[in-house]
């Protein structure tokens, strides 16, 4: 694995562990039913993570490869219809299953979780874009605000 895809990594990772977690804390709060609901937003959460990195690798990897603005476009699409599937996935599970909603919402929330952990785990160093060096080539000229 490529060593700018550790970080993502983390985050994935964390959210399965923050998935059984909020799955652990449901079932001691609302019992089996809330245990459920939550594993199922659980699940939603991480494959929906899942999917995410691949696509966003895969749109990484086709920009450095010069694709054309077609491909991005596609690229783009396939990013709307995972979220089209996403909604309908939750429309399904609260709607259609009947799971409630404050559990099934807690298991969802893990990813957003994983990030915030995960960026403060990995600090500055997870930087992918070294900051911009000063414009002329000299010493940085402090800012001045003048009123």
């Amino acid at each position: 694995m490529p060593a700018d895809q550790l970080p993502l990594r983390l985050i994935e990772r964390t959210t399965v562990v923050l998935g059984v977690a909020a799955v652990a804390a449901a079932g001691l709060l609302w019992g089996p039913r809330g245990m459920l609901a939550s594993g199922v937003g659980a699940a939603l959460s991480v494959a929906n993570f899942w999917v995410l990195r691949r696509l966003g690798a895969r749109a990484v990897a086709r920009v450095e490869a010069g694709a054309s603005p077609g491909q991005a476009v596609a690229l783009v699409l396939s990013l709307a219809v995972k979220m089209l599937l996403l909604f309908g996935l939750v429309w399904v599970a609260v709607r259609l299953l009947g799971l409630p909603i404050l559990p099934f919402t807690l298991g969802m929330s893990v990813f957003v979780a994983a990030i915030f952990f995960g960026g403060l785990y990995l600090g500055p160093q997870s930087r992918k874009v070294p900051p911009a060096a000063p414009s002329g080539g000299g010493p940085e000229a402090p800012i001045h605000n003048e009123n």
